[in-house]
């Protein structure tokens, strides 16, 4: 027996950070109100990956022989199997809920667990065990040991099908996007989970019955492969919100970087356009990039009296001169105009403060009304080399 397996790789490598990811999550959440799915989520990601940590040889070993019980790593994985199953029903049903509505936690959710654990450590017991490196569904087949699988199968195709159920029932309500993707996966793996419980059923009902796809040799493989295709499902399903929001912020990053500029610059000319923004909001990149949107919006309204449409008439010929044109060339000829503006109102004439309930700034002619978009072209044509020395050109100074 090798020390790690291919499959128990596969599962492990993403699971373990997917692990620390959500504790943290959980940890920092702990004191908000909806905190229980974060917990409940945790639970959920932990037990698994412990489940499926304490059955690789090179840990199950070690286990075995400090307990001096045989196979006590089979049992200790199946219990945390079932308890992230717990979790996970307890976590599909807060994120299946309506807004704000009571999650009811009955006896009939709370009592199954401890109840099957107890039976499962009770026939465990009681039944002929094989030594840690074997499977112990494949070893003996006392009544103790029939009892053990059946209730362990048993609360499996219990848990999957209500999550599958509950999945099935709600994706359909989610809007389109990261939730119904997570339901739609989690719901998958559900169903793998359920074909999994089956598979392991009749195996134990057909053990004896010489059927050849019911061999030892072909059942361990087929239950591992189920077992690693449920888990990566659910355990996507479960991780594709926080991906999502990921990407999410990555853009709305790239487009900070590519706005800051720009906005630093309107900013210093019209200083009382700056919104107040608390420190724990400074790292939400999408409420910063929203920030940014009204503030450069307010400074361009601010600058509308300073701007000359003679010089950005020259400044369009000029720059189309040069070779820019279409949206280029309007985003060059804005860019010319602010700089000329932002001249005449500093330091000596400050531009006057916006108005209230503002439009954002005019959008450009080809981003398909894009706002965002529209001020990410400014600010790249407003850095623009031939922009700077026409601004230049243009300037008028202030005090004429």
């Amino acid at each position: 027996m090798t020390p790690i397996r291919t499959y128990e790789v596969v599962l492990l490598v993403p699971m373990w950070p997917l692990t620390l990811h959500t504790g943290y999550r959980a940890l920092r959440n702990r004191a908000l109100p909806e905190a229980a799915p974060s917990r409940l989520l945790a639970g959920v990601v932990a037990l698994v990956t412990l489940s499926v940590t304490v059955g690789v040889p090179l840990v199950r070993r070690p286990i075995d022989s400090v307990t001096g019980v045989q196979s006590f790593t089979n049992l200790l994985g199946h219990l945390l199997g079932i308890s992230a199953i717990t979790c996970l029903t307890g976590f599909v049903r807060h994120m299946s809920a309506a807004a704000g509505a009571p999650v009811r936690r009955r006896a009939r959710d709370r009592l199954p667990l401890p109840l099957a654990a107890a039976t499962m450590i009770t026939a465990f017991f009681l039944a002929p065990r094989p030594s840690g490196d074997e499977y112990l569904l494949t070893t003996g087949h006392s009544a103790a040991l029939v009892v053990y699988w059946a209730v362990f199968t048993g609360y499996v195709l219990r848990g999957v099908t209500t999550v599958g159920v509950l999945c099935l029932r709600h994706h359909r309500q989610a809007p389109p996007g990261p939730l119904r993707t997570s339901l739609n996966l989690l719901g998958a793996g559900a169903a793998t989970a359920l074909v999994y419980a089956l598979h392991r059923g009749a195996y134990l009902a057909l053990h004896d019955s010489g059927t050849p796809l019911f061999e030892d040799a072909v059942v361990v493989p087929t239950t591992q492969v189920l077992l690693a295709g449920s888990l990566l499902l659910a355990g996507t399903g479960i991780a594709w919100p926080a991906l999502a929001a990921r990407r999410h912020a990555r853009a709305a990053r790239r487009r900070l970087r590519r706005l800051e500029p720009l906005w630093r610059t309107l900013c210093a000319a019209v200083p009382q356009v700056v919104l107040p923004l608390p420190e724990p909001l400074r790292a939400e990149p999408e409420l910063v990039l929203y920030r940014y949107a009204i503030e450069i919006s307010d400074a361009l309204l601010a600058l509308e009296p300073f701007r000359s449409p003679a010089v950005e008439a020259t400044a369009r010929e000029r720059l189309s001169a040069h070779g820019f044109t279409g949206p280029g060339l309007d985003a060059a000829t804005k860019a010319v105009g602010l700089r000329c503006a932002i001249a005449q109102a500093s330091p000596a004439r400050p531009a006057p403060a916006p108005g209230g309930n503002v439009e954002p700034c005019s959008r450009g002619t080809d981003t398909g009304g894009d706002t965002l978009a529209w001020m990410e072209l400014l600010a790249d044509h407003f850095r623009h080399p031939l922009v700077l020395s026409t601004a230049e050109a243009l300037t008028v100074p202030a005090d004429h």
